[in-house]
């Protein structure tokens, strides 16, 4: 029970609310008895029994813990010393509460009682919706369907599948009885203990203690599965479960488990804290959850099937794996204190899914490339938003949307660059002392961030603490613009100020403690990961003397290593521009980024965007070509100039693009082939021309003739929740662009008129109509949200508000007119009592910068596409 000591002095008290749990009573012990035996026979209910025993930590009258959705038999609440029945009742609650609020008769005493047992008796349903213990389905022989029993808790739902404390501080031991049809599989966290068969063909299954661990990472399975296993070095019994119609197709994603896990333990120091560690393919799942020894998946992650499957979906397969195999420790070994610090768990995850990938399997996930393209170009342009948080979110309440919203790019990919800024500036060794001491430290405890920032040791004089290095940037939203400008050969003075797409925050408030690394000609890559110097949060400006003569280039940040962008005087660019395609990928990438992204909020100027354009057709690697053509960058330019010229620009660009990578072996390879496709039809390309164009290997993926869509087609299509015919059919509609809005319009308007998706599957399917293509897609979802009615929050649905939050902070960036965004502007206030406060401010924010951007710079920039004479029609 000491584990529930350190939990305690996380807990709060909330006294006089109940948005969280009262500190008074806390979880020891959860005894968990389900049965699901009436799958086989689509009888889809459950009834359970939970018995938990509960510490009484100071004087109180009364049980506070979650359910939602349970229908509740029988409260029997007893003394651990002598079973002693205590009389209580249940009290009402209020519409809409999650909470179980039990009233004894008599007070709870922590020193006479100390330890009581409740003990709860229940029945549920298994529904479609991926929450609490919920069904899906394969296909299996004959193509009959089988149902999947399985569960997804994270964060708020283990209460929908049975009472219990479901807070994340609130760590207990699970002893788990599951009773099911003798001849389906049963899996949960820990080994099976015991079977033990029963009259009518069931079987009870009776599995090992857990080691203490939160309510989210309970996991449990019921259904016809099979598995491969394999003993890692360390003694973990490592499983893949999935259809057994997929059985000969485990044996990469087997070999990826144990591989990683090794390397992760070893890493650490650390064991991983049970016994056995299985992985399993769960139909529908869509992303993958890290239960504690159970790990679900989708089975795009899982199943592999021979040495022909696509490389992407090798590379996917390692960092998911990797991604999922790293919360063992961090996250479940040790897991935040509450979910404003779910960047701990997150950050730490993604920043060894590339680590533990690139040690195993370097040919499939280079190092500094995957940083680069897959966390840090994402996580700044999601920084930049005015809706952006920091990584550490306090106060945060305990409502399950906004802690669903926490789970994004910046709690994963940015916190992922912060942690390996850390480690290029404390170094290796340092780093992975600290980690060490961590997770020794805190092991099957509950933390916050101050305990990570504790267990650095400060090595370096004159720099700031490693606490000040990590607060500078998870406490505060956002990240600095360096302005570097040349005074004399040898010294330059440098500025930081937040990037901000309109000026919003007083400069004084936003300043962080800066690792400046950079190359010049004659530092000979001394300084490029470990910083040569600090600008701390009081520097707005400094001078300072580097390693270099006159002659030298100078790149900031030349590896991307710290979270900042920056910009150069315009001799400082020009250098830049004549020697770029000497650099390496990365650094590329980092100039090209910060080019376009500084030129558009006039931090920069354009003339150095295009002069990086003009260079590209010497450039052989697919990254720089994937950065500049990014719809943020030559996207925006495209979108908002509307030029007939630049449009032929970028289509000889995309054209470059196939003829360099049309060979190509590596994943960047192939998604510059996509990209170039993805132009090539956008600016009006054909399958024919488009061979005449790029050559007789191009293919476009299109035939020559193309069945036209019909709205039957589609609206069956869109209402299918089948990510394979979902991939069908936007492989269909880029092959079709000249299927008319009214066509997508009708289509639209039947699925909602006849329910025939969730409200908040509608919005998810409009966001990705604008993903497929902005430019033709935009207007036709502003009318269609204009014209109806029965979209507005789908009657308060929690994840329909999240969702309809989620599409129109797209649709905000992607507007290009005055009549867009006076159509955004009626959605906005249409739905202002489900958006966050000042929605409407930041939304205008954005759009208006927009029209700005296109006044300001339209002409400029034409004049400059006059010149830019590498393309012709």
């Amino acid at each position: 029970m000491w584990w529930i000591v350190l939990s305690l002095c996380l807990v709060p008290v909330w006294a006089g609310s109940w948005d969280r749990l009262p500190n008074s009573t806390v979880p020891l012990h959860y005894d968990l008895f389900l049965e699901a035996s009436g799958l086989g026979g689509k009888d889809f209910s459950y009834r359970g029994k939970v018995s938990i025993r509960i510490a009484i930590v100071s004087d109180t009258d009364r049980v506070v813990l979650h359910s939602v959705g349970n229908s509740i038999d029988e409260i029997v609440l007893q003394t651990t010393t002598d079973g002693e029945v205590i009389p209580h009742q249940l009290e009402p609650n209020r519409a809409g509460s999650e909470f179980l609020h039990i009233r004894s008769h008599r007070p709870l005493s922590s020193l006479q009682d100390a330890e009581v047992l409740l003990t709860i008796a229940f029945r549920g349903q298994l529904g479609r919706e991926k929450k609490g213990f919920y069904r899906t389905e394969y296909r299996g022989a004959k193509r009959v369907p089988v149902t999947v029993a399985a569960t997804h808790f994270q964060p708020c739902y283990a209460r929908r599948a049975f009472p219990c404390f479901d807070e994340p501080a609130l760590k207990a031991t699970f002893q788990l009885t599951i009773v099911s049809n003798s001849s389906h599989l049963v899996a949960s966290n820990t080994p099976i203990a015991k079977v033990s068969p029963l009259s009518g063909g069931g079987k009870l299954v009776q599995f090992e203690r857990t080691a203490p661990m939160q309510t989210y990472l309970v996991a449990f399975l019921v259904t016809n599965y099979a598995a491969i296993h394999t003993t890692s070095p360390s003694g973990v019994q490592v499983g893949v479960l999935a259809p057994p119609k997929d059985k000969k197709a485990l044996q990469f994603s087997l070999e990826v488990a144990s591989s990683l896990l090794t390397h992760l333990e070893r890493y650490t120091g650390q064991p991983m804290g049970l016994t056995k560690l299985e992985h399993a393919a769960i139909p529908r799942f869509g992303n993958a959850m890290e239960n504690w020894g159970l790990v679900s998946y989708d089975e795009q992650f899982l199943v592999l099937a021979g040495k022909k499957v696509h490389r992407l979906r090798r590379i996917q397969a390692v960092l998911t794996i990797g991604h999922e195999t790293s919360h063992q420790q961090f996250g479940n070994l040790v897991g935040p204190a509450w979910w404003s610090y779910l960047w701990l768990s997150e950050g730490f995850a993604t920043y060894f899914e590339v680590v533990l990938g690139n040690a195993q399997y370097p040919e499939l996930i280079p190092l500094e490339e995957t940083f680069a393209m897959r966390h840090m170009r994402p996580a700044l342009h999601a920084d930049a938003l005015p809706i952006s948080h920091a990584l550490t979110v306090e106060p945060l309440p305990a409502d399950t949307v906004q802690i669903e919203e926490l789970f994004d790019t910046l709690t994963y990919s940015k916190a992922g660059c912060i942690l390996r800024m850390i480690n290029c500036t404390i170094g290796e060794s340092a780093f992975q002392a600290g980690v060490r001491r961590y997770l020794e430290t805190h092991r099957n405890a509950v933390v916050r961030p101050t305990d990570l920032y504790n267990s650095f040791t400060n090595s370096t004089s004159g720099w700031p603490s490693v606490e000040q290095m990590f607060r500078s940037w998870t406490d505060k939203p956002g990240y600095p613009v360096v302005t570097v400008e040349r005074l004399s050969a040898q010294y330059v003075r440098l500025r930081q100020k937040r990037y901000q797409l309109q000026e919003e925050t007083p400069d004084h408030i936003s300043r962080w403690h800066i690792p400046i690394t950079y190359y010049t000609n004659s530092s000979r890559g001394r300084y490029e990961y470990r910083p040569a110097f600090w600008m701390r949060e009081t520097d707005r400006e400094m001078v300072v003397k580097l390693e270099m003569t006159g002659s030298d280039v100078l790149i900031v940040n030349p590896r991307q290593v710290g979270f900042y962008r920056v910009e150069y005087d315009e001799k400082g660019w020009q250098r830049i521009v004549d020697s770029v395609r000497t650099f390496p990928p990365t650094t590329q990438v980092k100039l090209i980024d910060d080019a376009f992204v500084l030129a558009k909020v006039g931090l920069g100027e354009y003339n150095a965007c295009i002069r990086l354009l003009q260079q590209l057709p010497g450039v052989r690697d697919p990254l720089p070509w994937l950065t500049a053509m990014a719809e943020e960058n030559v996207g925006f330019l495209q979108r908002n100039l509307r030029s007939v010229r630049f449009d032929r620009i970028v289509r000889g660009l995309a054209g470059e693009m196939f003829q360099f990578f049309s060979n190509g072996s590596t994943v960047f390879d192939s998604e510059a082939l996509d990209r170039a496709y993805d132009w090539w039809k956008r600016l009006g390309g054909t399958t024919i021309s488009g061979r005449r164009k790029f050559g007789p290997g191009f293919d476009t993926g299109c035939p020559v003739r193309v069945t036209p869509l019909t709205v039957r087609e589609l609206v069956l299509e869109f209402s299918s929740l089948d990510e394979s015919v979902e991939l069908r059919v936007f492989a269909r509609i880029k092959c079709q662009r000249n299927a008319r809005d009214a066509l997508f319009l009708t289509v639209l308007n039947r699925i909602s008129k006849n329910k025939l998706l969730p409200i908040d599957e509608l919005y998810k399917l409009l966001e990705k109509l604008i993903n497929t293509d902005a430019t033709r897609f935009l207007g036709m979802v502003l009318q269609f949200l204009s014209n109806t009615t029965s979209h507005d929050g789908g009657a308060q649905d929690p994840m329909a508000i999240a969702e309809l939050q989620r599409l129109l902070n797209h649709i905000v960036t992607e507007v290009n007119n005055r009549e867009q965004i006076a159509l955004v502007r009626k959605l906005i206030a249409r739905n202002e009592s489900l958006l966050p406060g000042g929605f409407l401010q930041h939304a205008n924010t954005i759009m208006t910068s927009t029209i700005s951007w296109r006044t300001a710079n339209a002409q400029e920039l034409n004049q400059l596409i006059a010149h830019f004479a590498n393309y012709r029609p």
